[in-house]
């Protein structure tokens, strides 16, 4: 049989060993690239003085902290976190917001500027000037985009997760989120709230789960009052097992805390003993967009082809939160938590309430209780008003009201998808018309979205007084539960 000839151009052939061999040398090629885009030295972009800080005005305050590929500072004295912690030592009544950006950014990345949208947007609203609170943004940069290639960028998938997971597993992210978080803490009224993308979901998710275990039984505050997690590209085994003990450490009861403002959702009771968690009261959430392609459908097909080329073949079985069913572990290590049946546990749903607001949803959420677990948006779907001015540098305006819309948060109990496991870390499935597939996490309504579950976290009481912020930590199993003398 005759090899067919394959043109290339207008003048040349070549057989069909001859193109393999091209392909392979390509392939090789491509590999090479990718095992040295994390080779170069790296040090932090903003070298010299106080160049980190990236805005220091009345508006908003704005810092970046750099991390390398094995998760230590960039800056090697430290100097970038010296820098933020002395300009949140200088800020009174500062809301804390830490940032971890996803994969294919960095620190210039477009992504700065889409932060600085929603600073500006949180620093106007009518709530945080009312309180006097001072936004002061920390960006937490690492090499997500280590190759700028066009579409070879995209092979990079499994590099920059292992470079995300080291990062999460190493000490110094956690020791900056620690650091700001105590000197936010030292002013009379602070809040500090974390939020992370994709790899940077992962990198926060992971955080907080271990800094979680690591508490367990202390009456110490975990740094931080509300982590939220955005279309995390984490597996689901580390979030399983945290699931599966919140379940054996807690009793729900499906009625609320006598006094609840939201007049919604039951309440948590430690089974070894302790003050009950509200369940309308979220501190820890995940919100998983429906559409999103990068976590619904690269992740499992990333996964499965990195289980085949490191011979992965054996799996452990392992219980299902609250059914206990055992399944493979395969099921958790090929699934994000936002698209594992076994673990999401709330979903929001269209509403017929009327959004009444004089101004956008974002102001209106935050200047509202979200009574009964509703809230609004009032943007259309692709709208991102308030990133674009950021990447401007800008202050971000309103966004359109032309499209109001009510919007429900409601346990998946009754839905045939979900098992639903009732516990004190939320794992939501969002409409595309508020997040749209793994990037529009900067959309206007998933601002207006964002800002409805911080005030849920801190209700507004009689007298526009606001509920203090409150976090937990888990509480000791019952079996090691120290008896009194």
């Amino acid at each position: 049989m005759h090899a067919l000839p394959v043109s290339i151009g207008s003048s040349k052939q070549i057989d069909t060993p001859s193109r393999v061999s091209v392909l392979l040398l390509f392939i090789a090629f491509a590999l090479i690239l990718l095992s040295l885009s994390g080779c170069a030295p790296i040090g932090p972009t903003y070298q010299g003085g106080r160049n980190n800080i990236l805005n220091d005005d009345r508006e908003y305050k704005l810092a970046a902290i750099e991390f390398g590929e094995l998760g230590s500072y960039a800056d090697a004295s430290k100097g970038e976190l010296d820098n933020t912690i002395q300009l949140l030592k200088n800020t009174e009544r500062p809301l804390l917001v830490v940032y971890i950006h996803g994969w294919l950014n960095n620190a210039t990345s477009g992504d700065v500027g889409n932060f600085k949208g929603f600073l500006s947007r949180l620093s106007q609203s009518k709530q945080v000037r009312i309180h006097h609170y001072n936004v002061v943004g920390v960006y937490f940069a690492w090499p997500g985009k280590s190759l700028d290639i066009p579409y070879l960028q995209y092979l990079t998938f499994w590099n920059r997760k292992q470079a995300a997971e080291r990062i999460a597993s190493n000490g110094d992210c956690l020791d900056a989120i620690e650091q700001l978080s105590q000197m936010a803490r030292l002013h009379e009224n602070n809040y500090v709230f974390l939020i992370g993308h994709s790899f940077g979901g992962l990198i926060l998710e992971r955080t907080v789960e271990h800094t979680l275990r690591t508490l367990q039984g202390q009456k110490v505050r975990p740094p931080w009052d509300l982590a939220l997690m955005l279309n995390p590209a984490s597996d689901s085994v580390l979030t399983r097992q945290l699931v599966s003990d919140l379940d054996s450490l807690y009793h729900y009861y499906p009625n609320p805390i006598p006094g609840n403002p939201l007049h919604w959702g039951g309440h948590f009771v430690p089974k070894s003993g302790g003050d009950p968690i509200a369940e309308s009261q979220p501190t820890v959430v995940e919100l998983q967009s429906e559409n999103d392609t990068a976590t619904g459908t690269v992740f499992p097909i990333g996964s499965k082809a990195g289980v085949i080329v490191n011979g992965h073949w054996a799996w452990n079985q392992v219980p299902v939160p609250r059914t206990r069913e055992l399944v493979s572990e395969r099921d958790f290590y090929l699934s994000t938590p936002g698209n594992d049946s076994y673990l999401v546990n709330y979903e929001i749903v269209r509403s017929q309430k009327t959004f009444s607001g004089v101004s956008d949803a974002f102001d209106y959420n935050l200047e509202n209780n979200p009574v009964g677990g509703i809230f609004f948006t009032s943007a259309p779907k692709d709208s991102q008003t308030a990133a674009e001015a950021g990447k401007q540098s800008r202050p971000a305006a309103a966004a359109p009201k032309t499209q109001p819309q009510a919007w429900q948060i409601q346990f998946v109990v009754d839905h045939d998808k979900y098992i639903g496991v009732h516990v004190p870390f939320w794992i939501v499935r969002v409409p595309s018309d508020i997040i749209d597939n793994h990037g529009g996490i900067w959309s206007d309504n998933n601002m207006a979205l964002m800002a409805a579950i911080f005030r849920m976290h801190r209700p507004i009481l009689a007298n526009n007084v606001i509920a203090p912020a409150k976090s937990y930590v888990l509480p000791l199993p019952v079996k090691l539960k120290q008896k009194p003398y």
